[in-house]
């Protein structure tokens, strides 16, 4: 049985995240707290855009994307936050 092999996880946010890296691949995130919006951005070949992937989450729910490899983040507005993006093995 397949399991997840990429997983960052952001306990009790508010705000942007810092940039991390993913490997690329089919990803899901969950969100869950007091959302107004989680949208997962990636960061453009300028180094200093950042570029918002698919659709942002307004309430606590789950998303799915098939990312590229490059630097993302998550944009929260909201407060105690609780996110994570997981890769999802094929």
């Amino acid at each position: 049985m397949a399991t997840a092999t990429e997983s960052k996880q952001f306990p009790n946010i508010a705000g942007n995240t810092a940039a991390f890296i993913l490997r690329g691949g089919n990803y899901v995130m969950t969100a869950s707290g007091t959302i107004t919006s989680v949208q997962l951005q990636v960061q453009s070949l300028d180094g200093s855009t950042w570029i918002n992937v698919g659709a942002a989450l307004s309430a606590a729910g789950l998303a799915s994307f098939s990312l590229a490899p490059g630097s993302y983040r998550l944009a929260v507005t909201g407060t105690a936050v609780y996110a994570a993006l997981t890769s999802v093995p094929s």
